[in-house]
């Protein structure tokens, strides 16, 4: 097998171990998974029975459907925040000519030399009931009582931000660096305003950027669990937490994976309608 490998040409290899890695690592755990959410538990014991009754509670239910639809929405929300945040962060670091230039973007980018607990954590000190905002607030006299900050869908939102704010940043630079700075001073030389200028070349020019950074951050928070466990608690379950709950606290493996077949699987469409939406527009 291994003399058979060093004859096939190089462009070969490098397709066939990549193929290989997905296929071990994401397509044959995917398909157990999803042959796991055809079958029945009972009394915590996975039995041989095909059965569709799982998927059907999943979406007879309204707290199942309910947290799909919350966990979406975090998603869509997350990723649309990311990249408004980057956008400005990523246009300043791409255009300065500062001799700090590469200083800066090792700061942009210094979240991810930090665990993502350790990142959660914090936000968890800051919008605690006697974390650092109430106490700041009450103490400037602008509230009398604690805010209820957290556990909330609001917090997770704010602590998935702050962790998935370098990749927007990365994707849009990278978008940024092949746009020429010649177009944007031509168009202000002809009567456009920045604001004119921003919407009709520099945004245009930059849209796959922007639909790449909120695609990857739409994905990475909807399956995020650490953040949402940490941040929203059990009132504010997320698919990846009550996934969790379901494989290692009820025992219940067939429900477990139903709801992560179910998010893959959606997720899996969302993102290629939005690339077919991206391609159309690019062909247009």
């Amino acid at each position: 097998m291994i003399q058979r490998l060093r004859r096939l040409p190089l462009h070969w290899l490098l397709v066939i171990i990549p193929a290989l890695y997905l296929l071990v690592f994401f397509v044959i755990p995917n398909a157990l998974l999803l042959s796991i959410s055809f079958m029945r538990t009972e009394a915590q014991v996975l039995t041989n029975e095909v059965t569709l009754e799982n998927y059907r509670s999943f979406f007879s239910e309204p707290f199942y459907v309910g947290i799909l639809i919350r966990t979406l929405w975090i998603g869509v929300v997350t990723g649309a925040l990311v990249v408004t945040v980057a956008f400005p962060i990523a246009y300043f670091l791409t255009r300065t000519t500062s001799r700090w230039q590469g200083v800066l973007i090792a700061l942009s980018l210094s979240p991810l030399l930090a665990s993502v607990i350790v990142r959660t954590y914090g936000w968890f000190i800051i919008l605690h009931r006697n974390g650092v905002v109430n106490n700041t607030l009450q103490w400037l006299g602008l509230i009398e009582s604690p805010l209820r900050l957290m556990p909330s869908s609001f917090a997770i939102i704010i602590g998935l931000v702050h962790v998935l704010l370098p990749y927007g940043i990365l994707t849009i630079m990278a978008s940024l660096q092949g746009v020429n700075p010649n177009l944007e001073s031509a168009a202000m030389s002809l009567g456009a305003n920045r604001l004119q200028t921003f919407f009709r070349v520099l945004l245009p020019l930059t849209a796959p950027g922007l639909a790449g950074g909120f695609l990857l951050t739409f994905a990475i928070s909807i399956s995020a669990y650490a953040t949402p466990a940490v941040l929203g608690g059990p009132r504010n379950r997320t698919m990846a937490t009550q996934v969790y709950d379901f494989m290692v606290t009820i025992l219940d493996w067939s429900m477990g994976s139903t709801f992560g077949a179910v998010l893959v699987l959606t997720s899996i469409t969302l993102l290629f309608i939005a690339a077919r939406m991206g391609s159309r527009r690019g062909a247009l």
